[in-house]
């Protein structure tokens, strides 16, 4: 079986015209050129070249030989450019999915940052709500809520997430604020409504275990935008996702209300990439980012507090 040198020797003859040509390339001499071809063709058992005063030509076997040859060095080429990237810097397209409120409220304002860090990685970012396939087909990573365990899949733990209630100051100043889950019942609450059901039904801590309170209201959407921009707006009170508050709540258009209440129970947000002996440096090194960054993020949902 021809070896790797051999089939290049050999396609470099061809596309040199020549011996001559090829030592020229290779830097050798036109002898070494010659001993390496005639070597192959000892081996293989079959002439491969046509050799005259002035030209080499191929035969049928040379030309099957070239054809599979070439696409062969050309593989071999890619799974070491390939293989490169697991060593040294992090380089390379790095492709990552997010859910949408995740990706646009806290992956990309932290991502000037990573590719500053990281000038050789190119991020190519899939905002998407849709399910995730569990081996990961398409991307290097993939950030999601509440994760389930794979044995295809290494999952790192970001941080956390939950629903808070809150309201505009406009809409505290005009209504006054609740001091106890049971006060929301005299008070506009926005209602999402999912599958055809509303969710007028919100859990609180007590002292005594969680206790469900219905709440009603004039607005009802079937989107989590929709309800946020209508809290934002000072429609009414509303339970939203802390990481879509956070600036907002830093920045005073938003005030956290009913906060020792809060169910203790937060879902985690994980990370999760392709399991292998070797982990490219692109996405090891942006995994260390995101633990690092998500979890002084995850401080930073109690700003804003009333």
């Amino acid at each position: 079986m021809a070896n790797q040198d051999e089939i290049r020797i050999f396609a470099s003859v061809v596309d040199r015209g020549g011996f001559a040509g090829a030592a020229k390339a290779l830097d050798v001499t036109r002898s070494a050129v010659s001993r390496r071809i005639d070597r192959l063709e000892k081996r293989l058992g079959v002439r491969l070249l046509d050799r005259t005063t002035r030209r080499v030509t191929l035969t049928e076997a040379g030309e099957a030989l070239y054809q599979r040859g070439v696409r062969i060095l050309a593989d071999i080429a890619e799974a070491e450019l390939v293989a490169s990237e697991y060593g040294g810097a992090p380089q390379g397209v790095l492709k990552v999915t997010s859910p949408i409120i995740i990706g646009l409220n806290k992956l990309i304002p932290v991502l000037p940052e990573f590719l500053g860090l990281h000038p050789q990685i190119k991020l190519q970012l899939d905002l998407s709500d849709d399910a995730m396939d569990s081996t990961l087909p398409n991307h290097d990573v993939a950030i999601r809520w509440d994760m389930q365990q794979s044995s295809a899949l290494i999952i790192a733990r970001l941080m956390t997430s939950r629903q808070i209630i809150c309201a505009a100051p406009g809409y505290l100043r005009r209504h006054g604020t609740p001091k106890t889950p049971q006060e929301l019942s005299g008070h506009n609450c926005l209602l999402m409504n999912r599958l055809g059901l509303a969710h007028n039904e919100w859990t609180f801590r007590s002292a005594g275990g969680p206790i469900a309170v219905r709440v009603s209201g004039n607005f009802v959407v079937n989107g989590g935008h929709g309800n946020y921009q209508a809290v934002i707006g000072g429609l009414g009170i509303g339970r939203v996702v802390d990481l879509r508050a956070v600036e907002d709540l830093k920045r005073g258009r938003l005030r956290r209300i009913l906060r020792e209440f809060e169910p203790e129970e937060a879902t985690p947000i994980y990370a999760a990439y392709k399991r292998g002996r070797l982990v490219p440096p692109k996405v090891r090194s942006f995994i260390t980012f995101l633990r690092a960054r998500f979890r002084a993020l995850d401080t930073e949902s109690g700003h804003g507090d009333e």
